[in-house]
């Protein structure tokens, strides 16, 4: 039976007593998701005036990683890009996108103290298959103003 050494062993007579030169791995922080939409678009103008886009998306997990209750993952979508705010305004729930981006973590103040939020902020962004038609589906036009939110509007 083999055990491995402790990490407090010393050196072998073949082993350096020198430092070994650390491989430098550059960060990366990289998404690409698949999915269906489950939370069409909707646009908010933020007090700088910059727009923000968020959307929801649904993505089935491997056979393998599925567990009794959770088959797919709800992952929330958010882009500052003005090019984002068009590409996504006729999409709708159902539609299956694929969206690149990075993983941001948002922090808040709510009442019971510091809240957070994982979201992919979305780089790119592709509608590859469109839901079924639903008579009468009305693509959003209006952008909510900060105010109108808060008023529920």
């Amino acid at each position: 039976m083999h055990s491995t050494p402790p990490v407090s062993a010393p050196l072998r007579a073949d082993e350096s007593a020198q430092p070994q030169a650390r491989t430098e791995v550059e960060h990366r922080n990289e998404v690409l998701l698949a999915g269906r939409v489950i939370a069409e678009p909707s646009v908010r103008e933020l007090p700088s005036g910059d727009q923000l886009v968020t959307w929801r998306i649904s993505v089935n997990r491997p056979r393998a990683e599925k567990r009794a209750r959770q088959e797919a993952d709800p992952i929330t979508c958010v882009s500052f890009r003005r090019d984002m705010v068009e590409l996504t305004r006729d999409w709708r729930i159902g539609d299956t996108v694929q969206v690149t981006g990075a993983l941001r973590r948002r922090f808040w103040r709510s009442a019971n103290g510091v809240a957070s939020v994982f979201e992919v902020e979305a780089k790119t962004a592709h509608r590859v298959g469109t839901a079924d038609p639903v008579p009468d589906h009305q693509p959003r036009t209006a952008v909510t103003s900060r105010s109108e939110a808060a008023e529920g509007v």
